[in-house]
C-alpha cells in the first residue's frame, strides 16, 4: 500500500512539465516559515517541477504542520517507514531500456530533476524516495494517532478517510495560523 501511495505521489508530480515557475528565484530563498522552520524554493525544486511548485506550497506547510505535531505528540514513525526492500525498490532508478510505462516517466522525472539540481540521476531518485517515504510515515503517524483504529495499510480505510483527513489538516492550519508567513505566492 505504501508503495503505491509513494508511486500515486511521484506519478502525480511526473506529469506535470517542469520549467518556468521557480525559475527566477534562488534556491535558498525562503517561501515560507512554519513555527520557525523555513520551507525553501530548494526544498519545493526537489519535490516538484519548478512550473508547478508553488501550487504545493499549501501541501509542503501542512506536511511540516503533521510533522511538527508527531514530533510534539513523541509519536514513532519507524512502523510507518517502508521496509529496506521496498524503499531501495522505490530509490532506484528505473532502467533506461524499462518498457514499463510508470518506471519511463519516473525516470523521464529524475533525470529533468537531477540536471537542474546539479545531480546524477540515480543520486536524486535515492534522496527523493527517501524523501517521500520518510513524508509518508509522518502522514501516517500523524492520521492512525488522530483517525483512532484505522489501518493506513487498507485500501478502503485509505478511500474512506480523505474528509477526515482534510478536516484535520485544516485545523491544524488554523491552530497554527498565526506561526505560518509566506513569502511567494
Amino acid at each position: 500500500m505504501k508503495k503505491v501511495l509513494c508511486t500515486v505521489i511521484l506519478l502525480g508530480a511526473v506529469t506535470l512539465a517542469s520549467c518556468s515557475g521557480l525559475s527566477t528565484h534562488e534556491d535558498d530563498e525562503v517561501a515560507a516559515i512554519v513555527n520557525n522552520h523555513e520551507i525553501t524554493i530548494g526544498d519545493l525544486r526537489f519535490l516538484y517541477p519548478d512550473d508547478s511548485a508553488l501550487d504545493y506550497l499549501d501541501s509542503a506547510i501542512a506536511v511540516e504542520l503533521i510533522k511538527q505535531e508527531v514530533q510534539e505528540m513523541n509519536l514513532d514513525i519507524s512502523p510507518h517507514l517502508t521496509g529496506e526492500t521496498t524503499s531501495e525498490e522505490f530509490e532506484k532508478l528505473p532502467p533506461a531500456n524499462t518498457k514499463d510505462e510508470g518506471g519511463k516517466q519516473v525516470r523521464a522525472y529524475a533525470i529533468a530533476q537531477a540536471e537542474k539540481l546539479d545531480m546524477s540521476p540515480e543520486e536524486f531518485q535515492k534522496q527523493y524516495g527517501k524523501k517521500i517515504n520518510e513524508q509518508n510515515a509522518y502522514i501516517n503517524t500523524y492520521l492512525e494517532e488522530k483517525l483512532g483504529g484505522g489501518n493506513v495499510n487498507d485500501l478502503t480505510w485509505m478511500d474512506d478517510f480523505g474528509e477526515d483527513y482534510n478536516r484535520l489538516v485544516e485545523k491544524l492550519v488554523e491552530k497554527n495560523k498565526n506561526d505560518i508567513d509566506v513569502f511567494i505566492n
